[in-house]
């Protein structure tokens, strides 16, 4: 499928892979905002709360995208196209939650969020941090092809997630833990919502990223760039269009929560990766550019992270620095992989 789609799109300039591109876009926008309000209907209806459907099921939805380019990019040998996705796909992330910060003032969108999100996003600065310096040191040794830091990464984020559902649980109303015969109902039409348009998302998505594969080869761009950037960005379409949805509702939890989780959920995508390269430890197969935007990329996170944690009682003026320089380190991520 894959050598179909690229051959009709490609040896006829690059307008006819952007054009698909953009449709392409505008349907996994669509569906990921139904994404985002069958995930509020599930929220409501559980009392499970925002912060933890996003962290966890919406991000891990949202993420779909990236699970299916990375595997892929493994079994065509484009090792660098798959983390290089990954890696972008964190920075496209906190670039959303900062322009959002930025086009919102007034809403003061970080600082009426819960600081729960702190935990996600410290998990995803680990995580992803733990990847950059695996990349670094050419991986921490193996068992069989499978590298110890993949296996670390993703045991580490299955005991911070319990952690998170348990901190839900004992924030939750007590009358919303028993469901009655309405929330069940709106459970129910919620889950078979959120499996449909999760769905919709899978069959959707691959060809998104085709598209943005095929624009790469008339553009003539090197695989790390194309993976951290412009793949990065595609594969992230379905969290800024979750997000979007989710802040127009007023769903801010849900929009932050999505953000966050889906970076520190990017990072168990590694092992799936890694199970499947046989010829590995993967991140020992990598280029070493991954470990630098990886580093940007814990910066971004940070930031965003600070300004949740540092918001509160401060005046408006004072406090955009933070989103501000999340949209520098993105840039500057783009900047050092043009130029090297």
């Amino acid at each position: 499928m894959r050598d179909l789609v690229q051959s009709l799109l490609t040896g006829h300039g690059v307008l006819l892979p952007l054009g698909a591109f953009i449709l392409l876009g505008a349907a996994v926008f669509a569906i990921a905002s139904r994404l985002a309000r069958y995930a509020d209907a599930i929220a409501d209806a559980t009392g499970l709360g925002r912060v933890w459907i996003g962290t966890v099921l919406l991000a891990a939805s949202t993420s779909l995208p990236e699970l299916i380019t990375g595997v892929n990019a493994v079994v065509l040998d484009v090792v660098d196209i798959g983390v290089g996705d990954l890696i972008g796909a964190t920075l496209a992330n906190m670039l959303v939650l900062a322009l959002l910060d930025l086009s919102l003032a007034r809403r003061r969108v970080l600082d009426n969020v819960s600081r729960d999100h702190a935990l996600v996003g410290t998990l995803a600065i680990v995580l992803t941090a733990m990847a950059g310096a695996a990349i670094a040191s050419r991986s921490w040794g193996s068992i069989g092809h499978i590298g110890w830091e993949t296996i670390a990464i993703v045991t580490i984020y299955i005991v911070a997630m319990r952690a998170v559902y348990q901190t839900s649980q004992e924030t939750a109303p007590p009358d919303q833990l028993e469901l009655g015969e309405t929330s069940r109902t709106v459970l129910r039409e919620g889950l078979v919502g959120f499996g449909a348009a999760t769905v919709g998302l899978l069959v959707t998505a691959p060809f998104l990223v085709m598209s943005a594969e095929a624009i790469s080869v008339e553009a003539g761009l090197t695989r790390t760039f194309v993976g951290t950037l412009l793949v990065g960005v595609t594969t992230s379409l379905p969290e800024i269009a979750t997000t979007v949805a989710a802040a127009r509702i007023g769903a801010l939890d849900l929009a932050v929560g999505n953000l966050f989780g889906s970076p520190a959920f990017n990072m168990c995508v590694l092992f799936a990766m890694d199970v499947a390269y046989l010829p590995g430890p993967l991140l020992a197969h990598v280029s070493p550019q991954n470990a630098l935007t990886a580093h940007l990329a814990v910066l971004a996170v940070g930031l965003g992270l600070l300004g949740i944690l540092a918001r509160r009682g401060q005046r408006i003026g004072l406090v955009r620095i933070q989103s501000v320089l999340v949209v520098l380190a993105y840039a500057g991520a783009a900047w050092l992989l043009a130029v090297q």
